[in-house]
């Protein structure tokens, strides 16, 4: 299973606040993504923090995760989860009419001239 993980700051806290953390911090996402454990990293863009994307077997174990970081030992942020699943085989919802065959890609030329209905509805 893979568990979405994104931080918030506490109010109150900076930048300045967390940036002697930061070289711990770092460290500590990295050993774990190099054991397989946080699969993405990315910075936010709407504010400071982070989104984690972990292969772990629940919320449970992702938040144990999170709870061993040095920012939120050290109280500053807080943590926010989304477990998430492979999708249903959506083909199994679509009437046998719909085209869900190759090409996939119905954006590239070579696609539609090769006889994609996409555009001419044939």
């Amino acid at each position: 299973m893979r568990v979405l993980a994104y931080d918030r700051f506490k109010p109150g806290v900076t930048m300045e606040t967390v940036r002697p953390y930061l070289p711990r911090e770092v460290a500590n996402v990295w050993r774990l993504w190099k054991g397989g454990i946080v699969r993405e990293n990315y910075a936010r863009a709407d504010e400071y923090g982070v989104v984690i994307v972990f292969e772990v077997d629940s919320v449970a174990t992702a938040r144990r995760y999170t709870d061993d970081f040095p920012l939120t030992r050290a109280g500053l942020i807080e943590w926010f989860f989304i477990a998430l699943q492979a999708p249903l085989p959506l083909e199994a919802l679509f009437d046998a009419g719909v085209d869900t065959q190759e090409p996939f890609d119905r954006t590239i030329p070579a696609a539609v001239t090769a006889g994609s209905s996409v555009e001419s509805g044939a």
